[in-house]
C-alpha cells in the first residue's frame, strides 16, 4: 500500500511542470481567442464603399482567416483547460493535443510571416516552445 502511495506522489511530482505550463497555454489561447474575436468584429464593421475589388477580396480573406483562428484558439483553450484539470487530478494525458497545438502555432507563425506581420511570430513561437517542453516532460513519465 505504501509503495502505491509513493508511485502516486512521484507521478504528481512529474506532472507538476506540465500542469502549470498547460494552464499557461490555456490562458494564452483564451486571450488569443478573445482578441481574435474582437478583430473579427472589427473586420465585419469595416465599410467597403468606394473600395476596389482587390481590397474587398483581401478583406474577405482576412475575415475568413480571423474567424477560423478564433474558433481554433477557442477549441485549443477548452481542450487545454480539460487537460489541466486531468493533470491536476494526477492523470497523465496523451501528448497528441500538444502536437496538434504545435502544428497550429507553426501555421499561425507562417501566416504572420506571409502577411508581413513579424510581430505576430514571437508569441506563437513561445507557445511552440512550451508545447515542446510539455511533450518532453510527458514523454519521461512511465
Amino acid at each position: 500500500m505504501e509503495n502505491q502511495l509513493d508511485e502516486k506522489a512521484v507521478l504528481r511530482a512529474q506532472l507538476t511542470n506540465p500542469r502549470w505550463m498547460t494552464l499557461t497555454l490555456a490562458i494564452i489561447c483564451t486571450l488569443f481567442a478573445l482578441f481574435t474575436l474582437l478583430g473579427v468584429f472589427f473586420l465585419f464593421t469595416l465599410s467597403t464603399k468606394g473600395v476596389g475589388a482587390d481590397a474587398i477580396h483581401a478583406l474577405q480573406i482576412a475575415r475568413i482567416l480571423a474567424s477560423i483562428f478564433c474558433v481554433l484558439y477557442a477549441i485549443f483553450a477548452l481542450l487545454l483547460f480539460n487537460n489541466y484539470s486531468k493533470l491536476r487530478k494526477g492523470i497523465a494525458v496523451p501528448k497528441m493535443l500538444y502536437f496538434a497545438l504545435s502544428v497550429f502555432v507553426i501555421l499561425s507563425a507562417a501566416n504572420s510571416i506571409f502577411s508581413r506581420q513579424l510581430g505576430g511570430v514571437f508569441l506563437p513561437l513561445i507557445i511552440l516552445l512550451f508545447a515542446i517542453k510539455i511533450i518532453l516532460d510527458l514523454g519521461k513519465i512511465k
